[in-house]
């Protein structure tokens, strides 16, 4: 179930990231847009990092504690 909302507030993230990336070209020049949008693609970079490290750890324990037994 915590999975389940973790996912969910990860896809918010993404809705999220969409809105934002939009109100910086709409509110800021295009110079300082760019150089958020970098900011934010370096944190978006280590969240995807964060992300493949937890789908790992969730398939590591899915194999060790979740096995079905024949």
């Amino acid at each position: 179930m915590r999975l389940t909302s973790f996912h969910s507030q990860f896809r918010s993230v993404g809705v999220n990231y969409n809105q934002i990336v939009k109100l910086l070209h709409k509110h800021f020049s295009e110079k300082k847009a760019a150089a958020f949008l970098y900011k934010f693609e370096k944190q978006t970079a280590e969240m995807a990092m964060l992300c493949q490290k937890i789908i790992q750890l969730t398939e590591e324990f899915e194999a060790k504690h979740l096995k079905k037994q024949p």
